[in-house]
């Protein structure tokens, strides 16, 4: 009867978690369709894609997401015991973590690739697309800053701390997946499951959500780093239509002319495969560590899957964002498709 009482209370509180995300992009959807509507009636035309981005943000982070806290922050918590990770560990998790994104990147866009071939519609990279409309001041305040504080506490944080006592493994797996799934594109879904299953067990060890923060913060940085070069005028179409075509002379001019932010590029390049490379051989060697503790109530293995997904918020958070990956593959989301309605 006990174990019964458990299994419902662990179902309860994963629904919610799963009912509270989903509706709450429900909501931030509704919010950006009125806006749309009313832009639309009031001047006869849509909104302009950098007015679009510029609510989207605002809503999402002054509103939807201090709410998504503040819905699920009455749930009784578990406690995870504060240690301190040390500067050299630190450092190996930053390798680490450019390792498992950038490999589970590269898997990503392979599929992605193929799927693009299947629907016709070639490899679509939706969160690239979005960000480059952005302007640069929004983009720096918005990617590598409020973005990786507010995840992490709604899938690290808040979200562990309620669950991690059903099981440290589920913790981190459901942490991962949720937060995979809510990035709502399938090139993003690959890299974006597996570094928040690495975040979330860097939680659950050390219970300081400020080293995850901290590494989020790193890895946004350096993709806007990336796209702030790019925006400086770099057209790669271009370059490799001077390479392909065997014209050195204007290959050698686009070099000139846009010699510093190439030259950045390739700097950031270097870093980021060298980075790869030691973060791949920092895991193999640290392989050891990444172990897990045993916690009294912790649900057993055969049934996690039926007590974390197997509920009405949580199937309703896997089967909209599900929707909404396969939408993105034919370039468009639920709010293009809601919009299109009126």
């Amino acid at each position: 009867m006990e174990e019964t009482n458990g299994l419902f209370t662990s179902k309860k509180v994963f629904s919610k978690f799963g009912l509270v995300y989903t509706v709450s992009y429900w909501g931030l959807a509704i919010a950006l369709t009125i806006c749309a509507l009313v832009a639309g009636a009031i001047n006869g035309e849509d909104m302009s894609a950098q007015w679009t981005i510029g609510l989207e943000i605002v809503f999402r982070f002054a509103i939807m997401y201090p709410i998504m806290l503040l819905l699920v922050k009455k749930e009784p918590t578990f406690e995870i015991e504060k240690k301190r990770l040390g500067v050299g560990k630190f450092i190996a998790c930053i390798f680490i973590t450019f390792a498992v994104m950038y490999l589970s990147t590269i898997v990503g866009m392979i599929l992605n690739n193929i799927l693009g071939k299947i629907t016709g519609q070639g490899a679509i990279n939706q969160f690239a697309n979005v960000v480059s409309n952005m302007p640069t001041v929004i983009r720096i305040i918005a990617v590598p800053i409020l973005a990786p504080v507010f995840e992490e506490l709604l899938f690290r944080k808040f979200l562990i701390d309620r669950v991690v006592g059903y099981g440290e493994v589920l913790a981190m797996l459901i942490s991962g997946f949720m937060f995979g799934l809510y990035h709502a594109n399938f090139l993003q879904f690959f890299y974006a499951t597996f570094l928040g299953m690495f975040f979330a067990f860097i939680y659950i060890r050390t219970g300081k959500i400020g080293y995850t923060i901290a590494l989020h913060l790193i890895v946004n940085g350096l993709s806007t780093c990336i796209g702030v070069l790019m925006a400086d005028g770099i057209d790669m179409v271009e370059v490799n239509s001077y390479l392909n075509s065997g014209d050195m002379e204007g290959y050698a001019n686009y070099v000139n002319e846009h010699a510093s932010a190439l030259a950045g590029m390739t700097l950031v390049g270097m870093f980021v495969i060298v980075a790869t490379i030691v973060g791949a051989i920092l895991m193999l060697v640290m392989r050891k560590k990444f172990v897990f503790e045993h916690r009294d109530g912790e649900i057993e293995k055969g049934k996690r899957f039926q007590t974390a997904i197997c509920n009405p918020g949580m199937l309703l958070y896997v089967i909209f964002f599900a929707v909404e990956i396969i939408l993105a593959l034919y370039s468009t989301t639920i709010i293009d498709s809601v919009m299109n309605l009126f």
